[in-house]
């Protein structure tokens, strides 16, 4: 109940809502007094989730784009079959963004990263493998730009190995062409392989790999530079390989059958044929002479072997070395030598598969036909001296 005295005597003045005799009164609210603080309370919320909302949505863009320039240069290697979640770390890491998370999410979304939508983002994301170059804090759109180019091209070394060399020569010249390779990790590789020559006789009185690591030029990796082992292995199984296709085509000849050599002899003719041809005219030739000789039960003769013996240049070689007792030295030992004395090529391979026919036994530098480095082919000792002198005439002899 409200009374309102105005003057102090006077009658009070009540509310005439107000019903004297019914003390259980319930004041009346006006019908807009409850919606209004209901609309109240949906406006405060809406604020406070579009409050919510924008400082997500303002912190996730600080992620995609963030600010101040791309800091330092990064190298980031992607192995193969890493997934998104593998390389979102790595980048978060590396520096290059700030929040792994939403980078995988947004890439998953194919850029349009929401709050309501990133639970249903299915985009298939893949990275291909290899080396990449990034910065710290770029955004995403320059992240996804990189990986979209692919990996920086591969950095290959060329090992250039030619025709003709001994091993001791070709582990020089595989240091001078890659400073990577270590002299005694180069001798233990070639000693380790020894067992996986392909065409290398059980029962060989020396077990080695000379002539059988295939002389070309060759690629190296930059990761691979310094692998020894592994660059010696693909110089023998590219020598077994192509010696594997010549032993079909253009196969054994008839005169290799009869005098029953086995294709490692094949190997070591060859050798000699890498020696001592110096136009490829000569080649299929000074086969047919060793065959002959062979054949005739003679000693070859042939210098490069008394180099190889000795251990030193032919342009070295003395009238002692000529001499001297050693089983590859065929000036003095009969038959084959008992290794390879080089590295022979395809088309030395190939003579000694396939020897022109002649019934030649000599042959001595004599510039024939007017090119330089061919040699005169004859049958009689006869012949032979007279060319001798041409030989010497020239110089060479």
């Amino acid at each position: 109940m409200v009374v309102v005295e105005e003057e102090l005597g006077d009658d009070p003045l009540v509310d005439p809502v107000y019903d004297a005799d019914d003390r259980n009164w319930v004041r009346y609210r006006p019908f807009w007094g409850g919606f209004a603080r209901v609309v109240v309370l949906l406006v405060v919320a809406l604020l406070a989730v579009g409050w919510v909302r924008g400082r997500i949505y303002g912190w996730v863009d600080d992620q995609i784009t963030p600010e101040g320039l791309p800091g330092d240069a990064v190298e980031l290697t992607i192995p193969q079959g890493a997934s998104v979640n593998e390389i979102a770390g790595e980048l978060q890491s590396a520096g290059v963004i700030s929040n792994a998370t939403v980078f995988r999410y947004w890439l998953r979304c194919d850029g349009e990263l929401t709050l309501t939508g990133f639970l249903g983002c299915a985009e298939v994301v893949a990275v291909e493998a290899g080396d990449y170059i990034l910065y710290e804090n770029m955004d995403f759109e320059s992240v996804r730009t990189v990986f979209e180019a692919g990996p920086l091209p591969e950095v290959f070394e060329l090992v250039r190995i030619p025709e003709g060399l001994r091993w001791s020569e070709m582990a020089l010249r595989l240091q001078q062409e890659n400073p990577a390779f270590d002299w005694e990790d180069l001798e233990a590789a070639y000693v380790s392989l020894v067992g996986e020559a392909s065409y290398l006789p059980e029962d060989a009185p020396v077990r080695s790999l000379e002539g059988m690591l295939f002389p070309a030029t060759y690629d190296i990796s930059a990761q691979d530079l310094g692998d020894e082992q592994g660059f010696l292995l693909r110089l023998s199984d590219e020598f077994d390989r192509r010696f594997a296709r010549l032993l079909q085509d253009p196969g054994l000849h008839s005169d290799i059958v009869e005098l029953d050599l086995t294709p490692y002899e094949v190997v070591i003719v060859a050798s000699l044929i890498e020696e001592e041809a110096l136009v490829a005219e000569d080649r299929a030739k000074i086969a047919r002479v060793i065959y002959n000789r062979l054949a005739d039960g003679m000693r070859l003769e042939i210098d490069a072997t008394a180099c190889y013996a000795a251990a030193k240049s032919c342009a070295d070689l003395t009238s002692a070395d000529i001499r001297r007792d050693s089983p590859w030295n065929t000036r003095v030992a009969p038959g084959l030598p008992p290794t390879p004395i080089s590295a022979p090529g395809e088309a030395s391979l190939v003579a000694a598969l396939q020897p022109v026919d002649g019934d030649w036994l000599f042959y001595v530098r004599t510039d024939e036909g007017g090119v330089r480095g061919a040699h005169h082919f004859h049958r009689t000792l006869e012949e032979h001296n007279e060319q001798v002198v041409v030989c010497r005439e020239l110089g060479y002899c």
